[in-house]
């Protein structure tokens, strides 16, 4: 039989509080749940990015990222705007609901997101991020294995921005090859360099000294567009390992397979929500 709201909300806590492990994967459904929103027309856009959409005549961020840019002056000023936004909005209330529901457990943290949201409150040295993130430059060229902070450069671009472009002198350049830079963000030309191998290697290496224990894989805000890389292979290990289980909230979220579904709890709906009712609940147990 079905389990109620309520029950789902006692059993998910009940499995994070006999959990001798907590593996968090996180998607862009825990940033638009904060009105974090880079995919649609929305206010968030309107408040960081309506003089882009207006130049450029774009209606989101998606469609911003990807629009086709006659110089690296105008490209570069848009990703310099992305780039501060990320890292100078707030913590969002799932991200910070989240810890506050994790915090005492032994975590890691696998995320598609390169929003810099997670690393705001948990401890970045357990994070995966596993398309890159708005902290860090590539060279376009890949020609050579490393990659730069970008948190100081990105603000200095920003304050420069004018109509929608950069000073030509300001465009990013590779210190080796003088190729221009690149956000470290996947792409055609993602640098899967050292620090990415070094990140899956103690990710991998934390689900190997785990995976006897009692594992709990919450799944977050994981729509469609990427499951590969995080929601699929978290079923797959909850189907393999005898000890691990699932947990899933997503708005909009498609049926368990039936192979888990005995060890798996899903609710479908507003995580914003649920984050906020299960610390609630935490607190009146």
């Amino acid at each position: 039989m079905e389990l109620s709201y309520k029950e789902k909300l006692e059993a998910i806590l009940e499995k994070i509080e006999e959990a001798d492990a907590v593996v968090i994967g996180g998607a862009s459904g825990m940033s638009a749940a904060c009105g974090f929103d880079y995919y649609n027309h929305s206010p968030f856009f309107e408040q960081y990015f309506s003089d882009f959409g207006d130049i450029y005549n774009e209606p989101s961020c998606w469609k911003l990222l990807y629009h086709r840019y006659k110089s690296h002056e105008e490209r570069w000023a848009y990703m310099a705007r992305s780039g501060c936004v990320m890292l100078d909005l707030p913590a969002g209330k799932t991200y910070t609901d989240l810890f506050k529901l994790t915090k005492a457990k032994d975590y890691y943290i696998i995320t598609t997101n390169q929003d810099a949201q997670f690393a705001k409150v948990f401890d970045p040295e357990r994070i995966f991020t596993i398309q890159g993130d708005a902290h860090w430059m590539q060279c376009s060229n890949r020609c050579h294995d490393k990659i730069y902070p970008s948190d100081e450069i990105l603000h200095k671009l920003n304050a420069a921005i004018e109509d929608g472009k950069l000073p030509s002198e300001l465009v990013p350049k590779c210190p080796v090859c003088g190729d221009v830079m690149e956000p470290w963000v996947k792409s055609y030309i993602f640098h899967y360099c050292s620090q990415w191998n070094r990140e899956q290697d103690k990710y991998n290496k934390y689900l190997i000294e785990h995976q006897n224990q009692k594992l709990v894989f919450l799944a977050l805000g994981i729509g469609s567009m990427t499951p590969e890389f995080i929601k699929h292979p978290f079923m797959n290990m909850t189907y393999q390992l005898p000890d691990a289980s699932m947990v899933i909230l997503n708005k909009g979220e498609d049926p368990v397979p039936m192979e888990i579904r005995d060890k798996t709890i899903c609710i479908d709906g507003d995580i914003l929500k649920t984050l906020e009712d299960l610390v609630n609940r935490e607190k009146n147990m």
